[in-house]
């Protein structure tokens, strides 16, 4: 994270190019976050360039460039939210099979698990509510600490970790209705 520290300070003091670093250092994660969150490559892509075109507008206006991943995690989310209800505005973002729709193949990340087994753990992370999924999707997938998570979801370290179980013990469930054993 020191990396991005120093982009972020370098970028406020002037030096235009340290936004491409940042980018160039976050687009992944944020294309992974938004991916996951909506379930559609598209809306993924969309949700990347708009991210970064408001964290571009917005900079300037950050106190604590430490902050910058909580901060860009919340953008991100946040035109989550405004992209699911545009696309749907009769369905929640937490109404799980409605994630699914428009997903074409897995996105494995260069994973090497079959097909069907990530379609099998997309569905059973599509059927939790959005605050659970979003905390698996922060922890599992963008390796965030407790801490981080609460941060991002702006709330209590206690509520990100009730999420983050409850959402767990759903998967684990949800995997089993599906055929799928969870391992862990």
């Amino acid at each position: 994270m020191m990396e991005t520290e120093k982009a972020v300070r370098r970028y406020l003091e002037g030096d235009e190019e340290a936004f491409n670093r940042i980018v160039s250092r976050w687009e992944r994660k944020v294309y992974s976050l938004a991916w996951r969150m909506v379930g559609n490559h598209e809306d993924a892509q969309d949700i990347v360039q708009d991210t970064f075109l408001s964290v571009f507008r917005s900079l300037k206006g950050l106190r604590d460039p430490g902050t910058f991943p909580t901060w860009l995690y919340q953008i991100t989310l946040n035109h989550c939210r405004s992209r699911w209800k545009a696309r749907n505005p009769d369905v929640s973002l937490s109404d799980g099979e409605a994630v699914l729709q428009g997903v074409s193949g897995a996105a494995t990340d260069g994973r090497s698990d079959s097909v069907e087994t990530m379609d099998i753990i997309r569905k059973a992370l599509a059927n939790l509510s959005e605050d659970h999924r979003t905390a698996i999707v922060l922890k599992e997938y963008l390796g965030l600490s407790l801490e981080e998570i609460a941060d991002v979801m702006e709330c209590p370290l206690s509520t990100a970790k009730s999420r983050l179980y409850h959402g767990l013990m759903t998967v684990q469930r949800n995997l089993k209705r599906l055929g799928l054993k969870a391992e862990g």
